[in-house]
């Protein structure tokens, strides 16, 4: 759930660091009261996400090359794939605007030397994320804590990985079973 994120203020891009290396890791997101764990896989191009939702595994594979997003529910054999939209993507980019990315300090989490950085992002639609990340220098952000302000209110929100590993990833991974 990581998003390329950029604005420019008197002449200064703002732009978060870039994820460079392919990892694997455990994920824990906690929004509010809901609470959700992940196993994700990601390479250059694609991203697999695997978790259990209401005692029903399932997976979502995004193939941002072909410009797919194809949900797996490996129990039932069954499969969605559906094309993402391209121009949606990059229009929102360009509206996404960080307001404010400031590094506080350098420090180390789960064996990685991390950049602590305040951030503040207003997106399209009005929401408002004020969140300080913790981010390796692939680019990978291993802890985020802050919270999110809509029309609906105010929510705090909390993510973190764990059993991050930094290796190639397998492209069989990305396959939709047959």
């Amino acid at each position: 759930f990581i998003l390329f994120l950029s604005f420019s203020a008197n002449g200064k891009t703002l732009k978060l660091p870039e994820v460079s290396a392919e990892y694997v890791c455990n994920t824990k997101f906690i929004i509010g009261v809901a609470s959700l764990e992940t196993r994700t896989f990601h390479s250059r191009n694609k991203k697999r996400i695997d978790t259990v939702i209401q005692n029903v595994p399932q997976s979502v594979i995004i193939d941002y090359e072909n410009q797919t997003a194809t949900w797996v529910w490996p129990k039932t054999n069954s499969y969605l794939s559906l094309p993402l939209q391209k121009k949606h993507q990059e229009n929102l980019k360009k509206a996404t605007n960080i307001t404010k990315l400031e590094k506080i300090k350098s420090d180390y989490i789960h064996g990685f030397a991390v950049d602590l950085y305040k951030l503040k992002v207003n997106l399209p639609d009005g929401t408002a994320e004020e969140s300080t990340r913790w981010i390796t220098k692939h680019g990978i952000t291993l802890k985020e804590v802050g919270f999110i302000e809509g029309d609906q209110g105010k929510i705090h929100f909390y993510s973190e990985f764990s059993n991050v590993k930094v290796f190639k990833q397998d492209e069989r991974l990305y396959e939709v079973p047959k």
